[in-house]
């Protein structure tokens, strides 16, 4: 059956040979099931038709499959943290950033070695991995971006954040666990080490598999497996350690951003770079325009302004009481002034 390249889908099943009547070779042999790969090799080469064996059936290959999942996942997550909406965000840079990481996602969804590990962290662990991976991935494009880094560094750093637990794969039992004894902790301790050689041995490039190694590195030294300190760690994998250490608490554990926000406060400078940290809490919009809210007061309203302070302080429109009461008076609670009060919980 022959169908137009346009029609042609991931998972056909080629029923003649493509040659390149030029260069006299061929391109792809009869019988080959089509990947998003062989489509661009085919459109790359101006071929217009092609004879599919049956266009009703597609064996599409788990990675083609996770490609799509990823450009999906990325894009709603994205979103989710810099909405198209330029107030939206928490200045017009980081609307900008967001609007380029855009651009670079199909980068990922076209990098088959990147895919074969997402589909195993997703089979493996769909939460605390593929889910963590993905967050942080954005989180780490947005900061990196912010950071002023070039595009090269920027795609290492989410490349590595993709990738940075696929060491855990080799064992599922600790992930998520909490309490873990000696032993499972010098067990989980591994789990940076052996996602550089799983990395190695596939073939990616050296610099993302050091973002593997090192994104348990603390900026004290503290930190494993090599005990690096400040600048010793590569910028790429602190950039990490702080996104992947927020979306664990955030995404996988269900804590408070306020709670997770003051963690990463409280060891900037110590487990964190502080200006990671400071790059992170003031261009994330962690409790987003128009979200509900309640207050440490008890209170309820709509975060009404994200724009106006830096940081997790925006200005709150209180629209109940304590007493889940609807209030009749406008009432304005501005974060940054009132110190004490705080969001204790996102009533999304």
């Amino acid at each position: 059956m022959k169908l137009h390249i346009r029609d042609v889908k991931p998972g056909m099943q080629l029923e003649q040979a493509i040659n390149d009547s030029v260069k006299g070779i061929c391109l792809l042999t009869a019988g080959t099931t089509l990947s998003i790969k062989n489509i661009e090799k085919i459109k790359e080469n101006n071929i217009e038709y092609v004879e599919i064996a049956d266009r009703y059936s597609v064996f599409i290959s788990p990675s083609d499959r996770i490609a799509k999942i990823l450009v999906k996942d990325f894009l709603t997550i994205l979103r989710e943290v810099c909405p198209l909406q330029p107030e939206a965000n928490m200045n017009d840079k980081v609307a900008e950033i967001a609007r380029h990481l855009e651009s670079i996602i199909p980068i990922f969804a076209k990098n088959e070695k990147i895919l074969n590990f997402l589909v195993e962290q997703k089979i493996v662990n769909n939460r605390f991995l593929y889910e963590n991976s993905i967050h942080t991935a954005v989180y780490c494009g947005i900061v990196a971006g912010c950071m002023n880094l070039p595009l090269e560094e920027i795609v290492c750093c989410m490349s590595g954040a993709l990738l940075h637990d696929i060491g855990l794969s080799e064992m599922p039992i600790l992930i998520g666990a909490d309490n873990l004894n000696g032993q499972q902790q010098q067990l989980y301790s591994e789990h940076p080490t052996y996602g550089y050689y799983f990395a190695v041995q596939n073939e990616i490039p050296r610099k993302i598999a050091e973002c593997i190694l090192h994104h348990h590195e603390r900026f004290d030294g503290s930190g494993y497996p090599k005990g690096l300190k400040g600048d010793e760690i590569p910028l790429t994998a602190r950039i990490i350690s702080v996104c992947a250490d927020y979306v664990e608490q955030v995404i996988c554990k269900g804590q408070s951003p306020y709670m997770a926000l003051e963690a990463l406060y409280g060891a900037s400078g110590i487990y964190y770079d502080y200006d990671v940290v400071l790059a992170f809490v003031n261009n994330i919009p962690v409790y987003p325009l128009g979200e509900l809210v309640r207050l440490s007061t008890k209170e309820v309203g709509i975060v009404s302004n994200i724009r106006k302070n830096e940081g997790p302080r925006p200005i709150v429109k209180v629209y109940f009481n304590r007493m889940n009461r609807p209030i009749t008076e406008d009432k304005i609670i501005d974060l940054a002034v009132e110190r004490t009060i705080f969001i204790e919980e996102i009533l999304d």
